[in-house]
């Protein structure tokens, strides 16, 4: 077997051709997307005391953020009465928080959160903030679980 024309260059993959070059990407392409544009999530400028020490604090005060005094059963009409800036609450994965003293703590924004408030927030929720563990950051925050409307 002959040596190969170049010693300093190692063949791979013999049968495949290489990528054509030119471009800043070296000629590499991205196919097409077939899906919706993702949104970009924006932080806002947080007013100062409200960044997320502030909130760590605030929970860890002992007041109290739920508003209730035992832990609730909330019905989808339960919590769509709750949908006011000073009092909105939100269920995400079948637990429903008092989310009003966090509005001014969200790094999107207290609007964001208000597309949730008065309803089930756990798909933009997911979509948006996957890694994000709700148990922790709302914990304080509890008013109870959602269940469905009582059958008439």
């Amino acid at each position: 077997m002959p040596p190969p024309p170049n010693p300093g260059l190692v063949v791979r993959n013999p049968g495949l051709a290489p990528p054509p070059s030119g471009g800043s990407r070296g000629g590499l392409a991205l196919p097409p997307s077939t899906s919706k544009p993702i949104r970009a999530r924006e932080k806002v400028a947080l007013q100062p005391g409200y960044g997320p020490l502030d909130w760590a604090n605030l929970k860890a005060s002992g007041k109290d953020l739920r508003g209730v005094e035992t832990l609730l059963r909330v019905t989808p009409s339960m919590l769509k009465a709750h949908n006011k800036k000073d009092d909105a609450w939100t269920a995400i994965y079948g637990k429903v928080y008092n989310m009003t003293a966090y509005l001014p703590f969200h790094p999107g924004g207290e609007k964001e959160l208000m597309r949730v408030a008065g309803r089930d927030g756990t798909k933009l929720f997911a979509v948006t903030h996957a890694w994000v563990n709700a148990d922790f950051m709302l914990d304080q925050c509890m008013v109870g679980f959602l269940v469905p409307e009582p059958a008439s």
